[in-house]
């Protein structure tokens, strides 16, 4: 039954054994719509960082937390990378360049107050959707009380695969 079917199916699909008789009434049209762009709206799926290397000092770093569940969510020149744990990079997407960022505060045992700074950038492949960016971290004091320690930064190549979940 199930192999008629399939039979039935792929025969009234088939094309026509007669050739074409008269002039159609409409030049070829194309398709339909847009072409599709990444992320627009906004695509759900599961991250999974590549290797990453970030110097010792950059201690409020998040590459760590660049795994499991992301949403992506693209508007126009708005691009975003929302993860399941809470943290989001926000910024802009041109064409098929990226640039996003994360700031946070924090205080730290030298009694000053901190902000550090993570930024992902780089590109998007329009034909496959695959996110190629570059990681940079960088930390300041943001309030001192006048003996604050040195600030560091970081540098690493963040690969992130985002698989959809459907």
């Amino acid at each position: 039954m199930r192999i008629a079917l399939v039979s039935a199916v792929l025969a009234a699909c088939s094309p026509s054994p007669r050739a074409p008789v008269g002039q159609p009434d409409a030049a070829l049209v194309g398709t339909d719509g847009a072409p599709a762009v990444c992320f627009e709206p906004a695509i759900s799926g599961t991250a999974m960082a590549g290797n990453t290397n970030v110097q010792d000092c950059a201690i409020w770093n998040n590459v760590a937390r660049m795994t499991g569940g992301v949403t992506l969510t693209r508007t126009a020149t708005s691009f975003s990378l929302d993860f399941a744990d809470g943290l989001s990079f926000t910024g802009a997407i041109t064409g098929n360049q990226v640039q996003l960022t994360h700031v946070e505060p924090h205080t730290f045992s030298d009694g000053c107050l901190w902000q550090s700074t993570e930024t992902l950038s780089g590109t998007v492949d329009p034909a496959t959707c695959v996110l190629t960016l570059a990681y940079d971290y960088a930390e300041m004091v943001t309030q001192s009380n006048g003996a604050c320690a040195t600030p560091c930064s970081g540098h690493a190549d963040v690969s992130l695969q985002i698989t959809p979940i459907l």
